[in-house]
């Protein structure tokens, strides 16, 4: 009967193992020199891993733990390939939005959804006759 508990437990261990491998996250870190919004929250500059998981890939995350910063977000994916990999930022007079993650892989290559905020720094630049939508490029590592 202990042997076949053992047993039990053993073929459990390798499912589990077997279900994680197979779920992998993707990940890629990034400096980001200035403060930028994602989804309605202003984050600092810093050191920043990016990432989702196979089983969630439209759920980003985006973190810095030296700083203890953390966002998530739902995406929208894009099937393409990039040439780089890149974050790509509007930026609308001092202010950053965080826009797309491009990735040579495609594993998260995707939009983010444009912010409240951001439609307002950009309504507001318009009006202000300025230009508007510089794309600010920050490679990934």
């Amino acid at each position: 009967m202990k042997n076949l508990t053992a047993i039990a437990l053993f073929v459990a261990a390798g499912f589990v193992t077997a279900g994680s491998a197979l779920a992998q996250d993707h990940k890629v870190t990034a400096t980001v020199p200035f403060n930028f919004t994602v989804d309605g929250r202003t984050l600092p500059a810093g050191n920043y891993t990016i990432g989702n998981d196979a089983s969630s890939p439209r759920i980003l995350t985006i973190a810095d733990r030296k700083d203890g910063v953390a966002v998530m977000t739902i995406t929208i994916p894009d099937s393409g390939y990039a040439a780089d990999n890149k974050l790509v930022f509007h930026r609308y007079g001092n202010q950053y939005f965080l826009s797309e993650v491009r990735t040579t892989s495609g594993t998260m290559t995707c939009h983010l959804s444009t912010s409240k905020q951001e439609k307002w720094a950009k309504a507001q630049t318009q009006e202000a006759s300025l230009r508007v939508n510089n794309d600010v490029l920050i490679a990934l590592k």
